[in-house]
């Protein structure tokens, strides 16, 4: 359901954020500067009691979130900063739905909540476990993501961050990485890295890995999986350069660029 309307929500958000800000303290010299984690996502499906999908519900989180299904019953919000918010459902001819969420830093709420008809109007409230109406997760690979961002020996996109970045293509997203340098040519990617040299050589892999799974390996700096994976299917993406900074987890003898494409949000 993302849209341009949730894109400018989002624009909005993070310049409230930064107008509303203090002056931070100077950073001590070697210090490095707090990461935050990604914001998390609230989404499910609405449906009647026939278990069909209902278009043009409303949905309220807080005082401040609200959308409206889509024709297959679905809705998303995104981002939602962490904390606990009472969620309304609301929708003429059923009975409203009452639920609170404790929303957590990464995480994603996902569920289908069902709505009773009635030919009441929209006073009545039904107060529901969130526990049944919503369920949690935590995507698998966040942890590892955020450990490693935190340890700081790479380049970091979440999604917001690859949002913002509006590239138009993945490849040209790696050049956030400082000394990445990409080139686009037919039928493949090309990068020139600072700490690999040009055309890496024999000795000087590029290792790309999607959702923890080695998908290539490349000698030459050319690449055809970025393609495949466009920035709209990411999550977040990482980017290791040079010897010594590539994750144990993922090292080669030989490597010396690792890029990790996360595409699963579960």
């Amino acid at each position: 359901m993302r849209s341009a309307r949730t894109l400018n929500r989002l624009v909005a958000v993070c310049i409230a954020v930064g107008a509303a800000g203090t002056a931070l303290p100077a950073q001590q010299p070697g210090a490095k500067p707090e990461l935050l984690p990604p914001p998390a996502m609230v989404l499910g499906k609405i449906t009647g009691p026939d278990k069909h999908a209902l278009e043009e519900a409303e949905v309220t989180i807080g005082s401040a979130l609200r959308t409206f299904t889509d024709r297959k019953g679905r809705f998303e919000f995104d981002p939602v900063a962490a904390g606990v918010y009472d969620v309304l459902v609301r929708k003429i001819g059923f009975v409203p739905v009452r639920f609170r969420v404790a929303v957590t830093a990464g995480d994603v709420w996902e569920g289908t909540i069902a709505m009773e008809r009635t030919a009441q109007t929209l006073a009545e409230v039904v107060v529901l476990d969130s526990a049944k109406a919503l369920r949690n997760f935590r995507p698998r690979w966040l942890d590892g993501f955020m450990d490693r961002r935190r340890a700081g020996l790479g380049t970091f996109l979440d999604r917001v961050d690859i949002e913002n970045a509006r590239a138009l293509s993945t490849v040209h997203l790696l050049a956030a990485a400082t000394g990445v340098i990409p080139r686009s040519s037919m039928g493949y990617d090309e990068l020139s890295v600072n700490r690999c040299g040009a055309g890496f050589g024999s000795y000087s892999k590029g290792i790309v890995y999607v959702d923890g799974i080695k998908t290539e390996v490349s000698t030459s700096g050319r690449f055809l999986t970025f393609r495949d994976y466009p920035p709209e299917r990411l999550w977040a993406v990482e980017i290791f350069k040079g010897r010594g900074t590539i994750p144990p987890a993922y090292d080669d003898p030989a490597a010396c660029l690792v890029v990790l494409l996360w595409t699963s949000r579960h």
